[in-house]
């Protein structure tokens, strides 16, 4: 199978895009291999304190589910080490599309609650 193209998306400023192999491609059992990682997607804003990352559970299932994980995060005052982080949720999401479309909205959004 030729390598699919990464899922386009709109990222706005600020966003430190760290992981993207986030395909343009639905699981199946021909295609879970794409779908394999720790994570497929993860970005920062540094200044906002806000991190996302996306995986699939359960891994090797073309029936699981994208799982997007929203995070606050305090960072060093002089450094881009972070000192504290606690997850605020954790949504499973079957569709591509709509996962997409959270995404998005989260990165758009400055406030989370």
């Amino acid at each position: 199978m030729v390598k699919p193209e990464l899922q386009p998306l709109r990222v706005p400023g600020g966003w430190r895009v760290d992981v993207n192999a986030l395909q343009e491609l639905d699981p199946s059992p021909e295609t879970i291999d794409w779908f394999y990682g720790s994570i497929l997607f993860s970005a920062i804003h540094r200044r906002l304190g806000l991190e996302l990352h996306v995986h699939w559970e359960a891994e090797g299932d073309p029936a699981g589910s994208y799982v997007l994980q929203r995070y606050r995060l305090q960072f060093e005052k002089n450094g881009d080490r972070a000192i504290a982080g606690y997850l605020i949720d954790e949504q499973r999401i079957a569709e591509r599309r709509r996962l997409v479309e959270r995404m998005e909205a989260y990165m758009k959004s400055s406030e989370w609650s």
